[in-house]
């Protein structure tokens, strides 16, 4: 069985607390690079991790907040002119994607116009509940409590016989319990230690769940400075930026 690498590119939260990037994971296996969520920071984290972007395959979006898609610019600004890629991309999220994301790349560079790409992209709008097949993985997407505004979607990612979870930005919903449920790895938001908000998680609720979550490994993600400030008392794993896990 192939092994399957996780990559936290960027683990922090949207004001990048006590330095870490924002949002973005790596998933890769034997024949699949799939990127989740480019964060502002997503191309100097790639080269950090020493990941070639033309290597992504597939890029799956939670939802549209900057602090998760406003590295997509620079992403294609490589694609475009640096690897020069010229096989198709496809980028799955939430409805309204292709449009927030084509306004935010020309917003940036005008020469990004999807008329002047070397590369066709092929954009997928995924509601909670679909399931779809996105670079060899085998996706099922959940939704989340975040946004008013947003929809906010978590998925569940089946590749090379392993089943990786990831939340996105959420608050504590019954959905959370589906999505991790015989997983090999749930990456879950963890914004703060204590402070209760209805858009974001922190570890006294994850650990008071702990026992519904029926998952082998969890890992804490978009992590805040409170989290930070009591890591000592987490017993949970706290991701890094450009930490690997291996399945």
């Amino acid at each position: 069985m192939a092994r399957v690498t996780v990559t936290t590119l960027g683990t922090g939260d949207a004001f990048g607390s006590l330095g870490r990037a924002h949002s973005g994971i790596l998933v890769r296996a034997a024949r699949t690079c799939l990127l989740i969520d480019p964060g502002p920071a997503i191309l100097p984290q790639m080269h950090k991790a020493h990941v070639r972007p033309s290597t992504v395959d597939a890029v799956l979006i939670t939802h549209l907040h900057g602090d998760h898609i406003a590295g997509w610019p620079f992403l294609l600004l490589d694609f475009q002119f640096a690897s020069r890629r010229t096989r198709r991309l496809i980028v799955a999220g939430p409805r309204g994607l292709a449009k927030r994301l084509t306004k935010l790349s020309t917003a940036c560079y005008r020469e990004l116009s999807p008329a002047g790409l070397r590369f066709p992209i092929v954009y997928r709008e995924v509601a909670a509940g679909a399931e779809l097949t996105l670079s060899g993985t085998r996706i099922s997407a959940f939704g989340m409590t975040h946004s008013r505004t947003e929809l906010c979607l978590g998925y569940r990612i089946g590749i090379a016989g392993k089943a990786i979870a990831v939340t996105g930005d959420t608050g504590w919903c019954e959905s959370i319990v589906a999505l991790a449920d015989g997983a090999d790895l749930l990456v879950i938001e963890c914004t703060a230690y204590s402070t209760d908000s209805p858009d974001h998680l922190n570890y006294r609720q994850i650990a008071a769940h702990r026992h519904e979550l029926k998952v082998r490994r969890i890992i804490l993600t978009h992590v805040g400075e409170e989290l930070l400030r009591h890591a000592r008392r987490v017993r949970l794993s706290i991701a890094r930026d450009c930490g690997q896990i291996l399945l």
